[in-house]
């Protein structure tokens, strides 16, 4: 099996772990927009869970898989595994004592953290919020010690349950609300118990794991010991890391601040639509990504760098095939994405189109955003944190400040959320630029011209399914203008997915003819090492 096909298997499995916990994920969305709609009380638990979730991402799944796994991997690899197992529990036991502080600080602070990062709402909604982040606080340690198990899974190549295993917590939060949500008018309680059953969420998302871990590397013994093999190369590549993900987390709290500050509803919004956004960010661009990484950090441990540049070409050709066509998708067919996935109980049309145009200031920056994943990895592999570091402090800044421009210039406007997602988009370019800046000087030339004639049959299959979309999407509206978008949207988008599917194949993409079952109708030259782009 040569590398190409292995890490397009992993992939793979990668992005089927993370189909279902998304497509539960979005069955939460869909059942929360039915008892909450786009108001007050979504808005306040939207902007709750934001807060300590900005920890757990610090800590958990991305710490992990930066610093963590590219360490561990090299010592499976190289046979350790009695330091590889003295490494797990050192780091386990390092991080639960620190997020352990964490989570007392962030419930004793709740209402200072509130006061700073969602100043715009109203004292109700305050209140409110500081109630729900002390509920939801300890979900921080819970979730860390998910990305360490997600650490130990993917390090040993195994995929598939570490990243499903996040449906368990969108689970908690259907039963809650199925179970008790219609028995409950008071939607200011409702959400206290939705909060509870998001803490539940987590610690059954952990418990699923548990076992799959022990069957890997037997039974862990936290630890503090700073002298194991490999901690300090840990604790050396993490706090870079952490200021890496840190800067991301600030613009993500900074878009807080911004849409607490506009027309109510528009924080509840703009989470639905990135959710939207992030499903083909995270099928295609996180888990190619996270199946590589692993791979990638083997691949440093010889004199030479061709089999990284390798694996780089292939992994991103595969990123490009399926999210430009997501991109234009949400872009042209965004109102039935949002509708089919919303549009129930107390979440309205209108809701409908402005979570639309939110979701395609998101999709301007879904290539890059989805690129940037896969060339972070490279870094990490090469062991290399203050580059990634670096650029995403220059896009934070920028995103924040095209963001808070767009957004005040029309805040009037309920379509000013908006603004927040395209500053988002340019921020994300910029850190993309950077980051492939640092790589060719490292690896050379990435792009080939096999591969930009591969990118070229991407885009123009891309359009031409847009087109069909678009087209089918004039035909509805004047012909049955009134019918739901459950209805009418998954035909149109089916149309679009087989256009472009049929159209890559015309084109010679070998990828669509995997897809469609049919033999190439052409086949680009081999390049030097032998593979040919999508």
């Amino acid at each position: 099996m040569t590398k190409e096909s292995a890490g397009g298997r992993a992939a793979m499995v990668v992005g089927a772990g993370i189909l279902l916990s998304r497509l539960v994920g979005l069955a939460r969305g869909f059942v929360i927009s039915a008892y909450f709609g786009a108001g007050a009380e979504s808005d306040a638990y939207t902007a709750a869970l934001r807060i300590p979730n900005t920890l757990r991402n610090l800590l958990g799944e991305g710490a992990m898989s930066a610093s963590f796994v590219p360490v561990y991997s090299r010592m499976l690899a190289q046979g350790e595994e009695r330091a590889s197992r003295a490494l797990a529990g050192a780091v386990l036991g390092l991080l639960m004592l620190l997020v352990s502080g964490l989570t007392l600080l962030g419930i004793a602070f709740a209402p200072v953290l509130t006061d700073v990062l969602a100043d715009g709402f109203a004292p109700a909604q305050q209140e409110l919020i500081t109630k729900l982040v002390r509920i939801l606080f300890p979900m921080t340690a819970v979730m860390v010690l998910s990305g360490w198990c997600l650490g130990i899974q993917n390090s040993h190549r195994r995929f598939f349950w570490s990243y499903a295993s996040a449906a368990m917590w969108s689970i908690a939060q259907i039963a809650l609300l199925l179970g008790w949500g219609s028995r409950e008018s008071n939607l200011v309680t409702l959400a206290e118990w939705l909060a509870w059953a998001t803490l539940g969420g987590a610690v059954l998302q952990v418990l699923v794991q548990l076992p799959e871990v022990i069957k890997l590397v037997g039974p862990i013994r936290p630890t503090l010991q700073r002298n194991a093999t490999g901690v300090s190369d840990v604790l050396r590549n993490v706090v870079p890391v952490m200021l890496a993900l840190g800067v991301a987390q600030i613009s993500g709290l900074i878009d807080l601040q911004i849409a607490s500050h506009l027309s109510e509803g528009s924080t509840t919004l703009v989470s639905y639509a990135s959710l939207v956004a992030l499903l083909p960010v995270g099928l295609f661009g996180v888990s190619i990504a996270a199946s590589a990484l692993p791979d990638l950090a083997r691949d440093t441990t010889g004199r030479s760098l061709d089999g990284l540049r390798e694996r780089l070409r292939g992994g991103w050709q595969r990123i490009l095939f399926y999210i430009v066509p997501s991109a234009v998708a949400c872009i042209v067919l965004g109102d039935y994405l949002i509708g089919i996935l919303y549009r129930v109980g107390k979440f309205t049309a209108e809701d409908q189109r402005i979570g639309h145009w939110i979701l395609a200031g998101y999709a301007v920056g879904m290539v890059s955003v989805g690129s940037v994943k896969l060339m972070s990895s490279a870094y990490y592999a090469l062991q290399d944190y203050r580059t990634p570091l670096r650029s995403s402090m220059l896009s934070v800044v920028v995103s924040a400040a095209a963001a808070a421009g767009l957004a005040f210039n029309f805040r009037e406007s309920p379509l000013a959320a908006a603004g927040i997602a395209l500053g988002a988009a340019l921020g994300s370019y910029v850190n993309l630029t950077l980051l492939l800046a640092g790589l060719r000087k490292r690896l050379g030339p990435l792009y080939t011209p096999a591969m930009w004639r591969g990118t070229r049959r991407i885009a123009l299959a891309a359009l031409a399914a847009g087109a069909v979309g678009f087209g089918l999407h004039v035909l509805q509206e004047r012909q049955w203008p009134t019918v739901h978008p459950r209805i009418v949207g998954p035909p149109i988008l089916v149309a679009f997915g087989v256009t472009y599917l049929l159209v890559a194949w015309l084109l010679g993409s070998a990828e669509a003819s995997r897809w469609l079952r049919l033999r190439p109708r052409a086949v680009d030259r081999p390049e030097a090492n032998g593979r040919t782009p999508a």
